[in-house]
């Protein structure tokens, strides 16, 4: 067994203390989280084979992806058949067809933006498209993103999107894959770090794919000019509050480290110089810290794995006390998480139990609350008060 010298603990103290000074925002969530009754939970449709993503059409409908690579429709509580998505996707893993958001100007436009795993197993990497929603088809299809580099693996694709204000679109990629997975001679996760690659990093597109003049890296010698955000592990859930503006983004961290980020421009998250959580493989050090002074520490660590997917701000009619209100859902956890931005450290976090691994949620036009399940058998879930 190796032996643990006096100085390497000393050590460990010393980097924690120095990174408790940067903690002093952030809410550490560990143990037994408060329920929320007075709620009820029914059934829409299902089973669907493996969906991811949600939205809500203009009409009502909600579109659902399905990460084999079929559409579904949600109308008047019926399910349609199965659609056929007009690109090849790459369906092995945590891979396939993954999110999807309505254009802000759908009304005129019928724009449906998609991400979704493109390659194979040797070579393969998030890809972004777009089309036209006709007569309930997806139209004139067209590829306007590609990360730029492939990987040897199907983990952590990242994949979720957000419009800002002035119509530019957030994706969020993940870093990589897990250790041995490696890139560059070096574990894959270290990309975090690199601007030379896409990576750990939250995007920033236009609508048609090109750069913005005004993004952080885009006079940086070597960077990717799409970079918005780095040092992220594997965002699955991206959010902006239509009120105060704010980006949110939730993250699988390793064993014990996922968070919840208020996304800034150009700032670095960290990963995998500073994290909560602890290596898959053998339980040791990622790092010995989990905060630095260089880095934007997380508004909300769980300790205790959650195992975020998606992420909403609620603006719903049903639920007026969740107003501004974070929706986060638990993969591993199997619930909906519900935080308040505004809390205090007793009051941040409360929970609705689920039961089945929970992907994604939407505010539906009756201003309820939508929610997909995870896996072959999912299913959508209307979350209402229970009066």
């Amino acid at each position: 067994m190796r032996r643990i010298s006096f100085y390497t603990i000393l050590l460990a103290f010393i980097c924690a203390v120095i990174s408790a000074t940067s903690l002093a925002d952030t809410f550490l969530s560990r143990g037994a989280i408060p329920v929320i009754d007075k709620i009820k939970i029914s059934k829409v449709a299902g089973p669907i084979p493996y969906p991811w993503g949600i939205a809500l059409l203009p009409n009502g409908s909600l579109i659902i992806t399905q990460r084999d690579g079929k559409l579904r429709t949600i109308t008047n509580n019926t399910l349609s058949e199965a659609i056929d998505f007009p690109a090849q996707v790459f369906f092995e893993g945590q891979g396939g067809l993954l999110d999807v958001i309505a254009s802000p100007n759908f009304d005129k436009d019928q724009l449906l933006y998609f991400s979704y795993a493109s390659g194979n197993t040797e070579s393969n990497r998030l890809t972004i498209g777009r089309g036209r929603w006709q007569s309930g088809q997806l139209v004139d299809f067209q590829e306007i993103f590609k990360a730029a580099q492939g990987k040897k693996n199907s983990a952590h694709f990242g994949s979720r999107f957000a419009f800002l204000p002035d119509g530019t679109l957030l994706a969020s990629i993940g870093d990589g894959g897990n250790p041995p997975q490696d890139f560059l001679d070096v574990f894959a996760r270290e990309q975090g770090q690199n601007l030379q690659t896409h990576f750990g990093s939250i995007i920033r597109i236009k609508s048609d794919g090109s750069v913005p003049d005004d993004n952080p890296f885009v006079n940086t010698k070597g960077a990717l000019p799409e970079i918005w955000s780095f040092g992220h592990r594997n965002p699955q859930g991206l959010a902006i509050d239509p009120e105060s503006q704010v980006i949110w983004s939730s993250e699988h961290g390793p064993a014990a480290g996922d968070e919840l980020n208020q996304v800034q421009k150009g700032a670095n998250y960290g990963w995998p110089r500073v994290t909560f959580g602890r290596d898959y493989r053998d339980g040791s050090n990622i790092s010995f810290k989990i905060a630095s002074p260089e880095f934007t520490s997380p508004f909300l660590a769980w300790i205790d794995t959650h195992a975020p997917g998606g992420l909403t701000v609620y603006t719903g009619t049903a639920f007026p006390q969740w107003r501004g209100h974070l929706l986060s859902a638990g993969l591993v956890t199997q619930d909906l998480r519900v935080i308040n931005p505004q809390g205090d450290p007793l009051n941040v976090e409360r929970r609705i139990v689920i039961g089945e691994r929970v992907r994604d949620a939407e505010i539906g036009a009756d201003g309820n609350l939508y929610i997909i399940t995870d896996g072959p058998q999912g299913h959508l879930l209307r979350i209402e008060p229970d009066q």
